[in-house]
Parts: structure tokens; sequence; C-alpha cells
């Protein structure tokens, strides 16, 4: 598994791509000019930590699902989550700001197997406190019965030190983030090979793994690309008729196919 920080200037092209494009279209995150695109919708969670797909909140309330739809359309909800209406779902939170793990892992292996022997670009939020690591990250620690008051200070500070470490070094940092505008999208990149887009790990950090899924990616040769905005609630990618039939036939993935200028949040 291998992963490298590339320059932001890697993904040059994408704001060239969008810089035009109406903010609340597909083409605003993936650019225009790919064959089709898809959006995949992320699941909600119930009570018991259980995958909860749209397709079952929208039948509970007879309503169609379209590709335009938020999940709060869908489920009678107001942007918090509030319930807006008498059949309102209720019995899951707000979906996921990312694909589960096993999701995509399948949706990974749909997009390398249609990329043949080539590596990838990555885009990590740059938002994730454990990159640069500093005040931004504190802890709770129990005192320890058996020390002194100084001597859990002591530990306490320690630990504290160890984990506002940067995951990340200055060298890796200098490399920028790619800046695509509205406050939250900026990103860094890292070329990656697929075992790396599969299963991504980033750092092992004092508080254990860090394994968010890629906030972008696309193949070396652009044939595809990949945009899960910070804090929303579906997956877009665009590429070849034959990569966006591959993702729709997947039964693992709620999917629906959107057009290059449909509106997400604005249904017809």
């Amino acid at each position: 598994m291998q992963f490298s920080h590339v320059s932001a200037e890697t993904g040059q092209w994408i704001i060239d791509a969008c810089a035009t494009a109406d903010p609340l279209t597909v083409t605003s995150q993936v650019p225009v000019g790919y064959e089709r695109y898809v959006r995949i919708l992320h699941p909600a969670l119930d009570e018991n930590d259980q995958q909860v797909t749209w397709a079952t909140v929208a039948a509970s309330r007879h309503h169609i699902l379209t590709a335009a739809d938020l999940f709060e359309t869908v489920a009678g909800l107001d942007a918090q989550g509030n319930p807006v209406s008498d059949d309102a779902w209720v019995d899951t939170d707000l979906p996921l700001d990312e694909l589960p793990s096993n999701l995509w892992a399948q949706l990974a292996k749909i997009l390398i197997h249609a990329s043949g022997r080539q590596n990838f670009i990555a885009g990590l939020w740059a938002g994730y406190a454990f990159i640069e690591g500093g005040e931004r990250i504190q802890i709770e620690l129990e005192p320890d019965p058996s020390l002194s008051e100084e001597q859990n200070a002591a530990a306490y500070a320690a630990a504290l030190a160890e984990a506002q470490k940067p995951a990340f070094s200055e060298e890796d940092l200098s490399q920028g983030a790619l800046e695509l505008g509205g406050g939250y999208r900026n990103f860094h990149l890292f070329e990656v090979d697929a075992e790396f887009l599969a299963n991504p790990l980033w750092a092992r950090t004092s508080e254990g793994e860090q394994r968010q899924r890629p906030s972008l990616a696309f193949a070396a040769d652009r044939s595809w690309m990949l945009s899960t905005e910070p804090y929303d609630d579906c997956t877009i990618v665009g590429g070849s008729a034959e990569l966006i039939d591959a993702i729709l036939r997947d039964p693992n993935l709620e999917a629906i196919e959107v057009g290059e200028f449909t509106r997400i949040g604005h249904s017809n």
C-alpha cells in the first residue's frame, strides 16, 4: 500500500473546469464533460447502528425519490433533523457524511476495475485536526490514583503533547492544499495505489488509525472523478457509461443517475 503527497497543482484542472459552473449543480463538484454521472447516497444509521437506505425511508412516507433530493426532503425533516411533517422518518440520524467503509470498499473495487493498472489521486479534507495537530486536539485522561497530583499532571501533559503532534511533516504540508472555494473545500492531495484507495490509512495517531474516506479522487488519466463534499449526504462520480452502469448495477450501493446540471436539493 503506497501513498505520497503531491502538489495542489495536480488538482488545478478541477478548479479550471468548475470555475463557471452553477454552485448548486453536479458540475460544480465533478467537472463537465464526463459521459455520465451518478449520485451514491450515504446510508443513515438506526439506533442499533444498522445502515438504513433512503429507499426505505422514502417508502415509509410514500415519497418518490428523485435524483435531486436531499435526505431531509425524503425523510420529512428540516436541515437540523427535526420533523416538519406528521409522517416524518425519525428512526435514524441524518446520513453519514462519508460512505461507510464497507460501501467505500465496494465502490473502490468498481473504480479500480475500470481503471486498469494505473495510480490515482486522492484528496483528504484539510479540516481534520490530526493533520496539523496543535491545540485543536484535546484529550481526557483519568488520573491514576497511585500517582501524586504532580505526577498525574506530568502524565497528562506528556499524553497531550503526543496527541497534538502533526500527522504530516512540514515538508508534506508545504505542498499546499487544493482550494476549491466555499470555506470547507480544501484538500491535501496524494498519489495512491489501488490497495490504498480501497482501504485508506492516512496516519496512526494516539487516537488510533485515521481511515477517513477520500473527499475527492480521480484516476491518473482523469477518466473518472469522485467527489464527496464536506458534511454532504452523497458521493458523486463522473465517468464512462460503462463505469456508471457498473455502479448502478451494484446491489450494495444505493445509487441514482444524475445529469451534469442536476441541482442537488432542488427537486423537480
